[in-house]
């Protein structure tokens, strides 16, 4: 079952046969009570799979950086930038942040340099300089936001089109992981992101 499943090429159409195969590994997962808490049925897990599919990832990595907010799919800030690594196109990436604003710069091969820049007026606007984590380490959610904002722009293709956890108006920790707000496993509890991992070089070595 994990080899068939390992097997699936990115965006691949799958099968009927593999869909079943999806299906029980979804049910199993749900049952051990591994997953985070919002993905409490094999319906949830196999949409975040096949997002994964899509995108090409891994299905645990999907599983910890792939959640679905307000009925939508959203990514963490960490797998975005993972994903435009991915393309080997990223010629350029830098970011010049502060307690004020953040300023991310992307040069994508054969296209010109994209700025973007999220200033805390900005999230003041939006109600996100209030919150816990933008008050403790404001730079940090900055960078995260000025990131995905210019990543839709210069890899809108690798990204599709995603938003952050942050951008979908929930909870988000410094390191761009998804904060559970609360412990219930019912229908409108949101998922714990699992123990951080080194996302960009999972994608790379599972590519080589």
């Amino acid at each position: 079952m994990t080899t068939e499943i390992a097997n699936i090429k990115t965006g691949e159409i799958v099968s009927l046969d593999k869909w079943q195969v999806m299906r029980q590994q979804a049910e199993t997962l749900v049952k051990s009570g591994f997953l985070p808490v919002a993905i409490n049925t094999p319906e949830k897990a196999l949409a975040i799979m096949q997002a994964g599919i899509e995108l090409g990832v891994p299905t645990m990595t999907a599983f910890q950086t792939i959640n679905i907010i307000s009925g939508k799919i959203s990514v963490s800030p960490q797998l975005m930038l993972a994903l435009a690594r991915k393309t080997g196109e990223l010629e350029n990436f830098s970011i010049d942040k502060n307690d004020r604003q953040a300023t991310v710069k992307v040069k994508r091969k054969g296209q010109d340099e994209v700025t973007t820049t999220f200033t805390i007026e900005m999230a003041s606007r939006m109600g996100l300089a209030t919150k816990d984590n933008w008050k403790k380490q404001p730079a940090i959610m900055l960078q995260w936001r000025a990131v995905a904002e210019n990543l839709r722009i210069t890899f809108c293709d690798a990204i599709a089109g995603l938003y952050s956890y942050d951008e979908m108006g929930a909870e988000m920790d410094a390191e761009g992981n998804f904060i559970q707000t609360t412990t219930t496993r019912g229908s409108v509890a949101m998922p714990k992101a699992l123990p951080p991992i080194p996302t960009t070089e999972i994608i790379e070595t599972k590519e080589n």
